[in-house]
């Protein structure tokens, strides 16, 4: 068994998308744990709403590509189709980590290549993850991966899912 952690985000309608999005993930696997949920400014491409965003745990024996292909089946169903890249969507669903594994395929990269610079990401995965626990590529412990992105406007809210 693994544990993998997903992330979770929206800004059109989000959070109907994500209580949709979770709905669907908790049918696949209904032991999963979300982390609280956060309005967080967007990303890169800043003149759009603010997100909400989540992670979530489960733990599976499914592979990778497996879990990859069932998220990205929700995304389609919730006509995710954003505009232009990092653009507004009704849900985004990422693949962060599988185990301590670490892969590179043409439609999969483990970890997910930006987590790191995200606080949106790292927030609450470190209400899922020990603190001392380390990125597998960068061996620096979550807990400063987070100190560095402190400065990007995260707010934990009420909503749960």
């Amino acid at each position: 068994m693994s544990s993998v952690f997903i992330a979770l985000g929206s800004n059109i309608h989000p959070e109907e998308n994500l209580a949709a999005a979770a709905a669907k993930i908790r049918a696949l696997w209904p032991t999963i744990q979300f982390s609280h949920v956060y309005r967080t400014a967007p990303a890169e491409v800043t003149d759009q709403p603010e997100f909400l965003n989540a992670v979530a745990i489960l733990e599976t024996e499914e592979s990778p590509q497996e879990i990859a292909e069932k998220l990205q089946a929700i995304e389609k169903e919730l006509k995710k189709d954003p505009p232009y890249r990092f653009g507004p969507r009704t849900i985004d669903l990422d693949l962060l980590l599988y185990g301590r594994q670490t892969m590179e395929t043409k439609n999969l990269i483990i970890p997910h290549p930006r987590m790191h610079e995200r606080r949106f990401v790292l927030e609450p995965l470190l209400e899922l993850i020990d603190g001392d626990e380390r990125h597998p590529l960068f061996g620096t412990p979550f807990s400063e991966l987070l100190d560095a992105v402190a400065s990007q406007k995260s707010k934990r809210i009420g909503l749960v899912l």
